[in-house]
């Protein structure tokens, strides 16, 4: 009967964590659908249900805050998107941290890099960038690197690209943004937050024709993984910043 009641508690984990995969589907997703899914596995205690949590959470984030994206007018850290963060963030990290030490491998190590940054933008990320904070946040994108530098379209690489270019002094590093975002062109050209991202801050540097080709490369790739959750944001934003330098 022990051995029964075992099984059927680890089938009824399996059911539940089959039902979350199915609401987290790229591309057909919502917030709704992601807080639904990190409810039904918050209470499992193995690594993969709190990974899967984790990501929900942090999916829920980034549709309903554009990514906690870049654009050629600045960052999106609106009070509005700061109140989700504040409100998931937390939640997102804690099931991040929790899966981490039961398994490091480089899907824990997403899920904590993205859940830091959500829950470290609603008290100002970049602000912190001259503290702990801001080294934590390195460290992450950077262990993500070292783990599998190709995952999720050079997630790592985007990280350090974004922070190195908002961080203020002396910590920005215009040098370094553009380097580790080429890097993330280089090792998924597929990616139109890749070419996006590497645009805005070419733009940004007055590199002109660099940031026209990358906004319309971005334009040229179709969405994939997680960029499907504001992708179409940014679509948008890039065929603005063509209209702007077409106009300039």
């Amino acid at each position: 009967m022990r051995i029964l009641a075992v099984v059927a508690v680890a089938s009824a984990s399996v059911t539940r964590r089959l039902r979350a995969e199915s609401l987290l589907v790229a591309g057909r997703r919502s917030p709704s659908s992601c807080l639904r899914a990190a409810a039904l596995l918050e209470d499992e205690d193995e690594w993969l249900s709190q990974c899967l949590c984790a990501e929900a959470l942090n999916a829920a984030m980034r549709i309903e805050t554009l990514g906690n994206t870049i654009t050629i007018d600045g960052p999106v850290d609106t009070a509005e998107h700061k109140k989700v963060w504040r409100t998931h963030g937390p939640r997102a990290l804690k099931h991040a941290r929790r899966a981490m030490a039961l398994k490091t491998n480089v899907r824990t190590a997403a899920a904590v890099a993205d859940a830091f940054m959500f829950e470290g933008s609603s008290r100002g990320l970049i602000s912190q960038a001259l503290t702990g904070v801001g080294t934590e946040f390195v460290a992450n994108a950077k262990r993500l690197v070292d783990l599998d530098d190709h995952y999720d379209s050079g997630l790592g690489y985007t990280l350090l690209g974004c922070y190195y270019h908002l961080a203020p002094w002396p910590v920005g590093n215009a040098g370094n943004a553009r380097r580790y975002l080429q890097k993330a062109c280089d090792v998924a050209p597929n990616s139109r937050r890749n070419h996006y991202h590497l645009a805005v801050v070419a733009y940004r540097q007055g590199a002109r024709d660099l940031a026209r080709r990358e906004f319309q490369r971005a334009l040229r790739c179709s969405p994939s993984g997680n960029d499907h959750d504001f992708s179409d944001f940014i679509a948008l934003k890039s065929r603005e910043a063509l209209d702007i330098l077409a106009a300039a």
